[in-house]
């Protein structure tokens, strides 16, 4: 396919025995037919760009999964972490030039109007701040001399990604979620044989070229104890708006087997069985108006809160929050031949071979990504949802009200999902908070407050 990837188009689309074992039993029932094809996206290769990846969210933490074979890369999301700091755009005495800016419009010099009107009653900056990038989980290998069996999916009725492939006479699994009950990103490496897991970690922030070639003044990367790894940064200086968000990302890691040491901001692991690794990440974000919170104290806290539980029981918690909303609506459209194949290849060809259920597909793949980007106390899904590896994106991944933040939300209640609303209920009080400031000083206009007549 060309520019973008299966996801967009499915998402354009739309708008227009244990826990463990049953997961990765799904590349079995790929090869049977025993799938639901409404409801598992899957591909028989690895991502070679971003767009190709496999995103993951609990409407605050987001992940976009490469699956490589010899190194998986896991590009993160924060959703408050953003350019810049708390700020009005709000003028000042803007409503003493109204008159003037009123009458020469109506005398029909409009370019005089607009000079004086851009002066003394446009707010400044006349951009948004950007959404950020928090940074990328590398997880490298030895390369493999020749790869079998490849697939990587995402089950819509669970909300987990998986990857599995056949190296050397040895079947890898990989599954990561991101988990709205504990607020983790989870990852999963099991193998068949013994001893066959071995790799550096490394967890890397993302570079703004723009503002440093190496955006030291930025992010650090360092070690953390010795089964992790940290990385802290700050928002960017953006439109004389000074950076003022500080965040940090932790990975933990628990191997089964084998053998770890962190040296330097490398987490190394060798020869385990199995391995189980944590991403948590907050900013210091309390509000538009406060970043007072402390980035450190959070993440401690949430890793602290999941010590005692177990990887099954941190998956069985996530799915069972996850299908309290998307198991609310089932779509059945039939099934034909070409809804066996690839995702990317029913796609492909989806114009000249029957797939009615490709629909269906790409009706709950867009309930997906709306539960994975915005839940009660998150942000609002902002322009790319949370999902952004450029320090410079497109429209600055930010929330424009001409439209697309209307979009992100027009299922919110034909696809059962009203809960999905809050966070952008939350944004319009917001905003009117800001227009009140506007209608003051641009309009000397007063809210004043109804009084009830008994």
């Amino acid at each position: 396919m060309n520019v973008r990837n299966i996801f967009c188009c499915l998402a354009m689309a739309f708008c227009s025995g244990s826990l463990v074992a049953q997961e990765t039993d799904i590349p079995a029932k790929i090869m049977q037919h025993a799938y639901d094809p409404s409801t598992l996206i899957w591909l028989a290769s690895p991502a070679t760009k971003w767009f190709d990846a496999i995103p993951v969210g609990n409407g605050r933490l987001g992940g976009m999964i490469f699956g490589g074979p010899d190194e998986e890369h896991i590009q993160l999301n924060e959703d408050t972490y953003w350019t810049g700091g708390p700020y009005s755009t709000v003028v000042k005495g803007g409503y003493q030039y109204l008159p003037e800016i009123q009458r020469l419009v109506f005398d029909g010099k409009l370019k005089e109007a607009q000079t004086v009107f851009g002066r003394h009653l446009m707010g400044y900056p006349v951009e948004q701040q950007k959404y950020q990038s928090l940074g990328n989980l590398l997880l490298t290998g030895k390369p493999f001399e020749k790869i079998s069996g490849y697939k990587r999916w995402l089950d819509l009725t669970t909300g987990i990604a998986g990857v599995q492939y056949t190296a050397n006479g040895v079947t890898y699994n990989r599954e990561v979620f991101s988990s709205a009950t504990d607020q983790v990103i989870a990852i999963r490496l099991t193998a068949s044989r013994p001893g066959s897991i071995s790799f550096t970690a490394v967890l890397r922030g993302s570079r703004n070229q723009t503002h440093s070639d190496y955006a030291t003044d930025y992010f650090k990367m360092d070690a953390s104890d010795s089964d992790g790894l940290v990385l802290t940064g700050k928002s960017a200086d953006y439109m004389g708006i000074e950076g003022k968000l500080r965040y940090e990302g932790r990975l933990v890691a628990i191997p089964e087997g084998g053998t770890m040491k962190v040296k330097d901001a490398d987490l190394i692991i060798d020869n385990a069985n199995a391995v189980t690794l944590y991403v948590a990440a907050a900013t210091n974000f309390v509000n538009y108006k406060d970043v007072s919170a402390d980035a450190h104290q959070r993440v401690t806290d949430v890793l602290q809160k999941i010590k005692n539980k177990t990887y099954d029981d941190i998956r069985a918690d996530a799915i069972a929050n996850y299908q309290q909303l998307f198991a609310r609506v089932s779509l059945q459209l039939p099934v034909t031949e070409q809804s066996w194949l690839p995702t990317d290849q029913r796609l492909a060809h989806s114009l000249s071979a029957p797939d009615p259920t490709l629909a269906a597909l790409a009706y709950q793949f867009g309930r997906y990504v709306l539960i994975s980007s915005s839940r009660p106390g998150t942000q609002p899904a902002n322009l790319q949802g949370i999902w952004n590896n450029d320090m410079n994106p497109w429209w600055d991944s930010k929330y424009t009200t001409n439209i697309n933040t209307e979009m992100n939300y027009w299922a919110v209640e034909s696809a059962n999902l009203s809960e999905c609303a809050e966070p952008l209920i939350q944004l319009v009080k917001d905003v009117t908070d800001q227009g009140a400031q506007v209608a003051k000083e641009n309009y000397h206009f007063y809210h004043r407050r109804s009084v009830a007549v008994r």
